[in-house]
């Protein structure tokens, strides 16, 4: 399959080695000026969790870049990995570029499709949630690659679901297809944006995990935003990663507590997916006051989300008000 990765962030970069390692083209469309610094290729230090595969990979991904796009260039299918507040900006651009070619969206959503839908057609995209992260150190992306969940809004199952599902199968990569995509990444936002204040608050995950009182304020924080998400008519009874956080006795909290500690140390996917936690500022702002002001307007009290606010604010002072 021909294969259009917008950008080269570390999402990308990571499906296009995967993609690449099996036999598909691939072609990163980087800004104008940024082809001449990829001519070396990528450095990967790479946790892969695929059957069948080399668990530790450390080599070279050769990747192929452009800085223009046509609609010559005949691709079947673009992947974005693209934060989920500039997704439009980027389909205004690269849409009129690519014909007839399908998309996978590899990142989240919280305000819905209405914009999305304008740009490009419900049959012609798929959304992706990435069991996979990392972080570039000393010019090496140190990362992992487990899964990806998928599916398209409205529980439809058009051609282009069954060509990502193909796409997947034939790298060897797990794909669990959702009918409620919405659903399911809704509550992923509210367990990274609840968990992000914490993690602010402590500046490191080291010590969010020696700090026991602010671990269970991390705890309380997600299920507050899992409220909202609840209140925007989510069924989290449907979803087993909410329900540790969705307990309340004291023992409930203990055991919780002790099992993302046991996580964040001893879960390499884990901890690698969450390498990148705090490098972008206006990500982590936006997650934050999405979560506290649709609470707000659905009348969920969210005392622990609001108290992290000065830590917000001083974290967004780094870079400019949010």
């Amino acid at each position: 399959m021909k294969i259009l990765v917008v950008g080269a962030g570390i999402i990308g970069d990571i499906f296009g080695w995967v993609f690449t390692e099996a036999g598909h083209e691939v072609v990163h469309l980087v800004r104008p000026g940024r082809a001449a610094q990829f001519a070396n290729g990528i450095r990967i230090d790479m946790y892969d969790k695929r059957k069948g595969h080399k668990k530790d990979f450390v080599g070279l991904y050769a990747i192929r870049v452009t800085e223009t796009v046509s609609l010559a260039d005949g691709f079947e299918l673009v992947i974005a990995p693209t934060k989920h507040y500039r997704l439009a900006e980027t389909l205004k651009q690269i849409v009129p570029l690519t014909g007839d070619a399908d998309y996978l969206l590899l990142t989240q959503n919280w305000a819905g499709t209405r914009d999305i839908d304008a740009l490009l057609p419900p049959p012609r995209y798929v959304y992706g949630d990435a069991k996979a992260g990392g972080a570039f150190e000393e010019d090496v992306l140190v990362a992992t690659i487990s899964s990806l969940d998928i599916g398209q809004v409205g529980g439809k199952r058009d051609e282009v679901l069954g060509k990502v599902v193909a796409l997947c199968e034939s790298t060897d990569l797990p794909v669990a297809v959702h009918d409620q995509i919405l659903h399911y990444l809704w509550v992923q936002y509210a367990v990274t944006g609840g968990l992000w204040p914490a993690l602010v608050r402590a500046g490191s995950f080291q010590e969010v995990l020696r700090n026991r009182h602010l671990g269970k304020q991390a705890l309380r924080a997600v299920r507050e935003c899992l409220e909202v998400v609840a209140r925007r008519g989510v069924d989290l009874k449907k979803y087993p990663e909410a329900r540790m956080y969705l307990r309340t006795s004291p023992v409930a909290i203990g055991i919780a507590t002790l099992a993302i500690k046991l996580m964040f140390r001893f879960n390499k996917v884990v901890r690698r997916s969450s390498l990148h936690a705090l490098n972008d500022l206006e990500e982590v702002q936006v997650f934050y006051y999405d979560l506290l002001n649709t609470g707000q307007d659905l009348g969920v009290a969210m005392p622990v989300m609001s108290s992290f606010e000065p830590d917000i604010r001083r974290f967004a002072g780094k870079k400019g008000k949010p």
